[in-house]
């Protein structure tokens, strides 16, 4: 298992390993992540594939920035890169690093994630449906961000406008990303070409009678 290619793979290691190990305080639920994590790992029927992991860690921790927020010691975090924390690293192998022997089918097409309040779990969500759009471009990549209120699902929807828009990628300043915000749609979307594919995300509130047809690959609920 240590020698798996990948960057960040030891920090994942390291970290599933100091909770199996009891180095690491952590709740059943997550004990129980880790062992399944151990469990997968030796299982004959998957393979781990650490480049569509790495992928999305990398995108991630090169192209997005924080919006908002303060470190512990009350330094402004607006602006500076959006490094992930262990645990965040450590979902991401799993949904997509582990797959279904000889395919590129992942094991995992849900997760159910729990973090506290303000512990960064709004924002990573929509850094990793950022990632994810990007790794299944060629697929035609489309997210949707559903919640209770509209004003919950902007709150990852304006994350990824303001790093678009900071990175001179939002098609108004010469990118190739083009942002729709106002009363009718909140999306964000990109055509890269017939063989590079696109990514479409899109904003939206609750609504059972209006949403039982969407067709996605990526949803954040």
């Amino acid at each position: 298992m240590r020698k798996l290619k990948g960057k960040n793979w030891p920090e994942v290691l390291e970290y599933a390993e100091s909770i199996r190990d009891g180095r690491k305080i952590a709740c059943e639920e997550l004990k129980q992540a880790v062992e399944r994590f151990f469990h997968d790992l030796e299982n004959p029927d998957y393979w781990m594939d650490s480049k569509d992991p790495e992928f999305c860690i990398q995108i991630i921790e090169k192209t997005i920035c924080h919006q908002q927020g303060e470190r512990l010691d009350g330094t402004p975090l607006r602006g500076t890169p959006f490094l992930l924390e262990p645990f965040h690293k450590f979902i991401i192998y799993n949904l997509v690093g582990f797959k279904l022997k000889g395919t590129e089918i992942v094991r995992f097409h849900e997760a159910l994630i729990y973090i506290p309040r303000k512990n960064i779990k709004t924002s990573f969500a929509a850094s990793l449906a950022w990632a994810l759009s990007l790794l299944y471009r060629k697929s035609g990549a489309k997210t949707y961000i559903a919640s209770a209120a509209l004003m919950q699902s902007l709150e990852s929807f304006n994350f990824l406008k303001y790093n678009i828009n900071r990175m001179g990628e939002n098609i108004k300043d010469g990118g190739s990303i083009k942002i729709i915000d106002n009363n009718n749609e909140h999306s964000i979307e990109s055509q890269f070409g017939d063989e590079e594919g696109s990514f479409f995300i899109r904003a939206l509130a609750a609504n059972p009678d209006a949403q039982d047809s969407l067709n996605c690959n990526i949803a954040i609920a």
